[in-house]
């Protein structure tokens, strides 16, 4: 009998054990993946909730955005992105802290504003890896969609490049 109860009780702390570090070693999983450099298109009222009424509301802006992660099992980084606006040119450029947290990845820019991605996905399609979802404030209301394809990232031969000519690289398609 005893025995069995041991058994029990080990089990059962295992799987404790295990529930408690899968969310963590999911969020470094994501973040695994985010790491490395971005070029796509963000749609909708993202900038304007950032930069205020300088910018017209629901746009199409170009954007690369480069995620730096801490270490290769960290969930959490600092960042750099470019956006140019594709009807009137604006464009602007920004620092971030990043950190994926249950699975969401909260971004503090340097400019004191946060957001949130959610819905998203990461992909691999046809050989080129994609992200893809939406940003949203702190209080949950939809700011943006976006989708990126990765320009470069730790495992391929354009993390070689400078940053400056894969953002202009990016901007340009």
């Amino acid at each position: 009998m005893k025995k069995i109860y041991d058994y029990t009780r080990f089990m059962l702390m295992a799987l404790v054990t295990m529930v408690t570090f899968s969310s963590c070693d999911e969020d470094s999983d994501i973040a695994y993946d985010l790491d490395g450099a971005w070029s796509g298109t963000v749609v909708g009222d993202y900038y304007y909730y950032s930069y205020g009424k300088e910018y017209v509301t629901y746009q199409d802006w170009d954007t690369y955005i480069e995620f730096k992660q801490d270490s290769p099992f960290a969930t959490s980084g600092e960042g750099y992105e470019y956006d140019e606006n594709r009807r009137t040119g604006q464009w602007s450029e920004t620092y971030f802290d990043w950190q994926v947290r249950n699975g969401k990845i909260y971004i503090s820019y340097d400019d004191g504003t946060d957001v949130v991605i959610r819905d998203y996905e990461v992909y691999q399609t046809r050989g080129v890896m994609r992200f893809r979802g939406y940003f949203e404030d702190y209080r949950g209301n939809d700011i943006a969609s976006f989708d990126f394809i990765k320009v470069a990232g730790t495992h391929t031969r354009a993390a070689n490049n400078k940053p400056e000519e894969l953002r202009i690289e990016a901007v340009k398609r």
